[in-house]
């Protein structure tokens, strides 16, 4: 008899306490959906994440048994790196997709009376795209870019830091 009782204090506990509540509407269940109908189907919530460091991360995600959707980062920054005389400046904007470099640009911060790192800025960034565009980002190892050793060194130091 003890066996019994247990279960059925409990069962009437329960339905004490759901008999006090508020009368709430009746729940309609949802049809159900057949496998056909979603059978390819992507859903993607794409959510624009921006950390302190200038990067920008786009994150998809996608249903089961869906098409994975890339994922994109962007990073733009301006990096600092050593030059014989001091610090040199350089602003770096790079798009990955998937690890891969699909978009870049640079842009010269160096100072107007450094007319030499301005001049080697200027043509690393008029050919950067051509040598670093569809190279994966971890292994990028790139010859020298417009004459600009240096800034070549700091943009594959910064990618590979993505």
């Amino acid at each position: 008899m003890k066996k019994l009782t247990l279960p059925l204090v409990m069962i009437a506990s329960l339905a004490t306490l759901v008999s006090c509540g508020e009368k709430t509407a009746p729940v309609t269940p949802l049809a159900p959906v057949t496998s056909s109908a979603v059978t390819g189907a992507v859903v993607t919530n794409e959510t624009p994440v921006v950390a302190n460091t200038g990067i920008v991360v786009t994150q998809t995600e996608t249903q089961s048994g869906a098409t994975a959707t890339p994922v994109m980062v962007t990073r733009k920054e301006t990096v600092t790196y050593q030059i014989p005389p001091g610090d040199e400046f350089v602003e770096f904007d790079v798009t990955l997709t998937d690890g891969v470099i699909t978009a870049v640009a640079a842009t010269s911060k160096a100072p107007a009376d450094h007319a030499i790192s301005i001049k080697l800025q200027e043509a690393f960034a008029a050919g950067i795209a051509e040598k670093a565009i569809g190279k994966k980002a971890k292994d990028l190892d790139l010859d020298v870019v417009g004459g600009a050793s240096l800034t070549t060194a700091a943009f594959e130091k910064f990618v590979q830091a993505i």
